[in-house]
């Protein structure tokens, strides 16, 4: 911990804890504001454990003697002892972080009308442990877009909106590679290795052909399909009233013609 955050807690214990105080009064408005609090001390038991950890490496040792076992009990020991001390609010990082968040939600409650439990709720963006590969031979795009009589600059926009060129990507719904495609879809291609790049791009360019045809050479109702399904866009004989679809085909049209 910095000695200016340090003091920046001890030198303000009144005004923090008053704050707390008046944002505890929340539950009886919003029953979420509990789950804010738990959230809250996490954090900060996980920082205390950090700091806890830290400080036992400066020390030959502790009460648990050393080895293997010994690290094991001194984290138990470490994790505990952090939980009780942030559900005392012993550093009173907890409390700051509760006052910080219902200072921005009340602002964009404001603003956006949603409540406050929508904010506090709302899922926490985590860091991606997704691969990435972006070193693959882009002469594929060309070679592909050739083979199946299709505008090179077209197949580079779908993989640039698609997955930004990352041969790795996958999608929440399992799409997977440069023209992410779904596995029924990469069976139906012939695509036996959906991150290989090469079959990856032959298969997705090869997949928007079919569905350049199956629309009469649309470009916006074969984007659509590839992105919502073709039984989709037949449903609706025009791009379907999806966002997502909607946002994808003006995504690629975008960036198409940029190429």
């Amino acid at each position: 911990m910095s000695t200016e955050f340090s003091n920046s807690i001890s030198n303000n214990p009144a005004s923090v804890r008053s704050d707390y105080v008046d944002l505890a009064q929340k539950k009886a408005i919003n029953p979420k504001f509990e789950k804010l609090k738990k959230a809250a001390q996490s954090f900060e038991a996980i920082f205390i454990t950090q700091i806890l950890s830290n400080m036992r490496r400066s020390i030959n040792s502790g009460l648990f003697g050393k080895g293997i076992s010994s690290d094991i009990y001194h984290s138990m020991f470490d994790e505990n002892i952090a939980e009780a001390i942030a559900s005392k609010n012993g550093f009173g990082l907890s409390d700051i972080i509760i006052k910080s968040l219902y200072k921005d939600s009340a602002q964009e409650e404001s603003a956006s009308g949603k409540t406050l439990a929508d904010y506090w709720l709302r899922p926490i963006r985590r860091i991606s442990t997704q691969k990435i590969d972006r070193n693959w031979d882009r002469s594929i795009i060309t070679k592909a877009a050739d083979k199946f009589g299709v505008d090179a600059k077209l197949v580079e926009a779908i993989i640039k909106v698609e997955s930004n060129y990352n041969a790795k990507a996958v999608s929440k719904k399992g799409a997977v590679g440069l023209m992410q495609l779904m596995k029924s879809t990469a069976e139906k291609m012939g695509v036996k290795n959906r991150y290989n790049p090469e079959q990856n791009i032959f298969g997705g360019v090869n997949y928007l052909k079919t569905q350049l045809e199956h629309f009469g050479g649309s470009l916006e109702l074969a984007l659509s399909a590839y992105n919502a399904g073709t039984a989709a866009v037949e449903k609706y004989n025009a791009i379907p009233p999806y966002k997502e679809t909607q946002d994808y085909v003006k995504k690629v049209l975008k960036a198409y013609r940029e190429m």
